[in-house]
């Protein structure tokens, strides 16, 4: 199992939630995510997202685990590109300041 800590960028929202569990659909392994001491199979996202009620600021743990295209290293790609989106996904988009 390999997991994963950090603090969201941004707020979970449905069409993230759908995004995200599209991502985790490209891997065998088995991806959850937890916050506030709830936990979700990554694939379900699209139908319990506002279980977790993810804010900014909040603290997220990913695991990865069960892969087999090579065991063990599936999960970390898994992981790590799941991470990497899910921060893509909840960052807000930057503005440029008009003077």
């Amino acid at each position: 199992m390999h997991f994963e800590e950090f603090r969201a960028a941004g707020a979970l929202t449905a069409d993230i939630a759908e995004d995200l569990a599209a991502v985790a659909s490209r891997y065998s392994s088995y991806l959850t995510i937890s916050c506030h001491g709830r936990t979700v199979q990554a694939l379900l996202l699209p139908v319990c997202w506002d279980v977790l009620q993810i804010r900014a600021g909040d603290l997220i743990v990913v695991t990865a685990e069960r892969g087999h295209r090579p065991p063990g290293e599936e999960d970390r790609h898994a992981l790590q590109d799941f991470v990497d989106s899910f921060h893509q996904f909840t960052t807000p988009p930057r503005t440029l300041a008009l003077r």
